[in-house]
């Protein structure tokens, strides 16, 4: 399909239609809008909405800048993000294709993207006065409420928390961390957790040098040096100044750990060295040494930038989100702010860059930009169906769902639209999630301090392979007859169902008659713990 094609899904006319009806709820027409344009911004300024906007947009070969996307945001005070979506681009695919892409190098999601007045499926309670068991399927313990608004869930004044993705080349934390890895960072480190002396911590945290991102255990060498420590792995030791040559972002808290498959990790040659750490860099970059630095620590080619937004522009049906080698070279060299939101977008993807990173260096500033959300109707909201859904969820937070949300603080919102790819699973329902964080003698040990887990039903056929490493070990939900739920290794020998436990306490092998004591309920994809 042409570029032309792909760019025109959605109508010109409806969208200047669109422009039209959200002018029109705060009184203004084009000619105001464009008059107040010129009045705040200049008229040879690139902010400037000229009079001819509609009559460009109907010819179809017309978007807004990124400057008049911001323009227009101010003079309506709706946000910026409603904007960019009402002419069909979604500033939420950073955060989708940050999680989904595989990367070298350990990335910051830019979680706060998620769109506040998004509706997403909420949950009550089940009616019932039974003991939670220690595992069990969140459909036996839950319910669906109906719709709400993200923001009746929390607000971003209760945002406490940083996420990351571990890169294939921070293998630190390996093997209780492994890539893929979306971790939960908090910045508010408690002093006795704080490395001293010349211990190792016990906890991992999310550090930041001038190679990049990388989440590991510390060692503290004096008051000010830091040392990174490698679990398993041959990193070379490095000393590492703070706060000169080493940020310590946070303490990583809660990991949600691929289980079905990961590559391998890497120890790229220039780490497993001993190399010379540079200071960090802190002030305010133009656009173009932005972006070329964030290429290079994400150890990426031009070509390969290029290749991957390729395939952003094919997942989205729209070329603009294609840049080519050609113009990824200009943005570097000749420090060229991208015009297009499209592009913005896919170079925050491919980069690890957070969208307010990138505006501040084309001197873009966020305050300045309208607070009030548009009308669902204008940008594609699903409504909800009555007004029952606009409870106030806290009124849902006794009994289990109370719990779970007092155990786990906060609800990673930005990952709904990426539990397809994370999880290989084409349509994840609420009995595909369980509840394993009750107390019960764990048989693997990144089941220890467990919350939920994933589980992909159809891989019903339980394997053990003994040559592989235990990270490599698949994990399965079984359903014993009494009733109750077990989450193990296990293989089937001569008939029979053999558990593997690897508890850190002796735990004797259980031996099932199979499909006659036991029933295999599905693989473990995903698993969800608390790092303590």
């Amino acid at each position: 399909m042409s570029a032309s094609h792909r760019q025109k899904s959605r109508s010109h006319t409806d969208i200047g239609e669109r422009v039209r009806s959200i002018l029109a709820l705060r009184g203004l027409t084009l000619s105001q809008a464009c008059q107040r344009s010129e009045a705040l911004y200049g008229r040879s300024s690139p902010y400037f909405v000229p009079h001819n906007f509609y009559y460009d947009l109907r010819e179809g070969h017309f978007s807004p800048s990124i400057h008049q996307f911001v323009a227009l945001s101010r003079i309506t005070g709706y946000r910026l993000p409603d904007w960019v979506r009402m002419f069909g681009a979604d500033v939420e695919n950073i955060v989708r294709f940050q999680a989904e892409f595989p990367s070298h190098r350990t990335i910051m999601l830019d979680s706060s993207l998620v769109d506040p007045y998004a509706w997403v499926p909420w949950f009550e309670n089940r009616e019932g006065k039974a003991p939670v068991p220690p595992v069990a399927p969140l459909g036996q313990l839950l319910k669906s409420s109906g719709p709400r608004q993200i923001r009746s869930l929390f607000s971003a004044s209760d945002r406490r928390f940083l996420y990351a993705k571990i890169g294939q080349q921070d293998a630190l934390a390996y093997p209780e961390l492994v890539p893929g890895s979306i971790v939960r960072v908090n910045s508010n480190i408690p002093d006795d957790i704080v490395p001293r002396a010349s211990r190792a911590s016990t906890r991992y945290f999310l550090i930041e040098h001038s190679e990049g991102l990388f989440c590991c255990r510390l060692r503290a060498v004096g008051g000010t040096v830091l040392v990174p420590v490698s679990a398993k792995l041959s990193y070379g030791q490095v000393e590492l100044q703070r706060p000169k040559e080493t940020k310590l972002i946070g303490v990583v808290d809660l990991a949600l750990r691929p289980a079905l498959r990961f590559e391998p990790p890497e120890v790229p040659v220039e780490l497993a060295r001993q190399w010379k750490p540079r200071p960090l860099l802190r002030d305010v970059r133009p656009v173009g040494a932005l972006v070329r630095n964030a290429r290079v620590t994400m150890c990426m080619s031009l070509r390969e930038a290029s290749e991957m937004s390729r395939r952003i522009a094919n997942i989205l049906n729209d070329d603009r989100y294609y840049i080519s080698p050609s113009s990824l070279c200009d943005y570097e060299l000749r420090n060229t702010a991208p015009r297009r939101i499209q592009t913005a977008i896919t170079l925050c993807s491919l980069y690890g860059l957070s969208l307010q990173t990138l505006l501040k260096a084309m001197r873009i500033d966020m305050e300045d930009t309208g607070t009030e959300p548009m009308p669902d109707q204008f940008v594609s909201r699903v409504s909800p169906v009555s007004s029952r859904e606009n409870r106030d969820a806290t009124n849902d937070r006794g009994g289990f769902l109370g719990d779970l949300w007092e155990q786990a603080e906060e609800v990673p919102f930005f990952l709904r639209q990426s539990m397809k790819v994370l999880s290989g699973l084409g349509d994840v329902s609420l009995n595909d999630f369980f509840w394993v964080g009750g107390k019960q003698e764990v048989l693997h040990p990144y089941l220890e301090n467990g919350l939920l887990v994933l589980v992909n039903r159809r891989r019903r056929r339980p394997v053990h392979f003994a040559s592989k490493p235990l990270c490599q070990q698949p994990v399965y939900v079984l359903l014993k007859r009494d009733g109750m739920y077990l989450c193990a290794c296990c293989s089937i020998e001569n008939g029979t169902l053999v558990v593997h436990p690897y508890s850190k306490d002796f735990y004797r092998a259980d031996v099932f008659r199979y499909h006659h004591d036991v029933e295999v309920v599905g693989q473990i994809v995903m698993i969800a713990s608390k790092l303590v």
